[in-house]
């Protein structure tokens, strides 16, 4: 695997894991429609700003878009939706460490839908990287009535992240469509979708905006979402997905170690093991090919 492709990868789950940790504070603040909607608007601006300065804008045909459009609303939109659900009813740990087990889903969605084979060490790697994460869900379980809704929020996330990441976002790249292009796609699919459930959902989840949450979006939004994603889609362009997807585990690596300096939380010791565990199922990867 090209070192450039892993650097990519494993600075996009840096820039993911300041989006995935900003969300506790966000939820407090802000209602999770409303935040949601407002942080793919804003990756969109981004994005369009972006692309339209590096010149990298481009329309490949409406077979990539398509691609990039479903990859945005399952992702941006269910996934986003799913996630912050998870984050109000469970803790910030069991909420990342559930939805993290992205790179299973996404490795074996590349094997059956893009035809991608099966290695050893990506298999190892997927199995090291879910194993460390079972481990950071040990940590002190939330004794919240609805935390075990939370924690199958965070597990229809993780499906959802791993399988849009990998296929979609794959298939939109082989098509011919640019980074650039399929992020603008992407968040604009997100901000959309969310606009088409904003009026079926918000009878059950009121409306409410404080000033600490546009911070929070803002962060989210710029840091996490439109860095992180620049960056996944340039990695994803140089290395097969099935290779790629189980880096996009370590992004839980990052969102413990942003936890203890934004939310101050502790690490236990089954937190330390699950960490080894992460490191070591991205050396694997690392080292495949």
């Amino acid at each position: 695997m090209p070192t450039l492709a892993i650097l990519l990868a494993l600075s996009a789950a840096a820039a993911w894991a300041i989006g995935m940790t900003s969300a506790k504070p966000g939820v407090r603040y802000m209602d999770v429609l409303t935040y949601t909607l407002a942080r793919w608007s804003l990756v969109s601006v981004f994005a369009f700003g972006y692309g339209a300065l590096t010149g990298h804008l481009s329309f490949p045909g409406w077979t990539a878009v398509g691609w990039a459009a479903l990859a945005g609303v399952v992702d941006s939109a269910f996934g986003g939706v799913f996630y912050l659900l998870a984050m109000e009813r469970t803790s910030a740990y069991q909420t990342t460490t559930l939805s993290s087990t992205a790179p299973l889903w996404g490795v074996f969605s590349a094997v059956l839908l893009l035809g991608e084979p099966l290695l050893w060490q990506t298999f190892a790697s997927a199995a090291l990287v879910i194993a460390g994460a079972a481990l950071l869900a040990r940590k002190s379980p939330d004794s919240h009535q609805r935390a075990g809704l939370g924690a199958l929020y965070a597990v229809i996330t993780g499906v959802l992240w791993g399988v849009s990441e990998t296929v979609p976002a794959k298939l939109a790249l082989n098509s011919g469509m640019t980074p650039e292009t399929l992020l603008l796609v992407f968040a604009l699919s997100g901000a959309v979708g969310m606009s088409v459930l904003l009026p079926l959902l918000r009878p059950r989840i009121p409306r409410r905006i404080e000033r600490r949450g546009i911070f929070f979006v803002a962060l989210s939004s710029i840091a996490g979402a439109f860095l992180g994603w620049l960056l996944w889609l340039h990695a994803l362009n140089l290395a097969p997905a099935s290779l790629i997807s189980p880096l996009r585990g370590s992004t839980l690596l990052f969102a413990f170690l942003y936890s203890l300096l934004l939310l101050r939380e502790r690490p236990s010791r089954s937190a330390l093991a699950g960490i080894g565990l992460i490191f070591l199922g991205v050396l694997v990867v690392s080292l495949a090919g």
